[in-house]
């Protein structure tokens, strides 16, 4: 293989990888190690930055972005790029519509790799797939390009509790969560922030109506404290969770404020404050008898009162 493509695989070792060894970069790109070290000398001078982390848990680690993997695209540029792409296809006389296309397929698969650390789902539940892309990808496009020119909405949405419902709000920005999207929104109805299911929405119609984004708002703010996306009360729990599940709760972000303290035995004390009460029930669930809730002890009783109904049914 060339040198020029073990450059670029070496560089997308690092980025999938985040840390790895001189020994291991040498044995996946199936050179020496003085090779490898070379190689690090030829990125450093094309002013790509690569750190060498000393010690025995270190490697390197690509600091940054590079503009080979990256090029740095952020959302409105790819909601302008798509748009343009749509508005040319009502036209025959561009020849060059393939390659616009064909770049505009690839941005979308950065803005999805990219839009993966947005979601904050927890690992320890079963990810539904949404079957229904086709709805889904449907407004998406109108939904971003009235986001990003701060313009609102007007919606039809089918609620689950209300039915069809028509709803003026101001969007925010689109999320995934459990392998579907939804539009977070000022909901001028309600007045407060709602969420609503992209597959729910059943029309979108973009107003000549402007609205101020807060500016104290951010999207992963907003998502930080939900294990899902039931808002409802905060809660403040503490919980002491045993393997195997202790391992992979150590390793997430549940909670903004979350305290971990690891015990000799491999099991974990895990104290923090969420909100979505129905979720942190799943999510306690999910771990069967792994998981002793210490804390709130109403939210014990109710749980214990869930799984005796549970009992009456099965």
């Amino acid at each position: 293989m060339s040198k020029f493509s073990n450059l670029l695989r070496l560089l997308i070792l690092l980025r999938s990888k985040k840390r790895m060894k001189t020994k291991e970069l040498a044995e996946a790109l199936g050179v020496g190690e003085r090779m490898v070290r070379k190689y690090m000398i030829d990125l450093s001078e094309a002013n790509i930055n690569i750190d060498s982390i000393p010690g025995p848990t270190g490697g390197y680690e690509l600091k940054g972005y590079d503009y080979l993997l990256n090029l740095d695209i952020n959302k409105e540029e790819s909601v302008a790029l798509q748009i343009a792409v749509k508005e040319l296809k009502k036209s025959n006389n561009f020849s060059l519509i393939d390659f616009l296309v064909s770049l505009k397929d690839k941005i979308k698969v950065i803005d999805e790799n990219r839009n993966k650390y947005e979601d904050y789902s927890n690992d320890n539940f079963i990810k539904p797939v949404s079957l229904n892309t086709e709805k889904e990808n449907k407004f998406e496009l109108d939904i971003q390009l009235a986001s990003i020119s701060n313009k609102k909405i007007k919606i039809k949405y089918e609620s689950i509790s209300s039915g069809d419902t028509m709803r003026v709000v101001r969007p925010y920005g689109i999320v995934t969560r459990n392998n579907q999207k939804y539009l977070i929104a000022f909901c001028e109805k309600r007045e407060k922030i709602r969420i609503f299911k992209l597959v729910r929405i059943e029309t979108v119609e973009i107003l000549n109506e402007n609205f101020t984004f807060p500016q104290d708002f951010s999207l992963k703010g907003f998502m930080k404290n939900y294990l899902g996306l039931f808002i409802d009360e905060t809660i403040s729990i503490r919980l002491l969770i045993k393997k195997p599940f202790s391992k992979s709760v150590s390793e997430g972000i549940f909670a903004e404020n979350q305290i971990i303290v690891e015990n000799e035995d491999g099991s974990i004390l895990f104290q923090g404050t969420m909100s979505g009460k129905l979720d942190i029930i799943r999510w306690i669930l999910s771990m069967n008898t792994s998981v002793t809730i210490l804390e709130p002890i109403e939210l014990k009783q109710e749980i214990k009162e869930i799984l005796r109904r549970m009992l009456e049914v099965i």
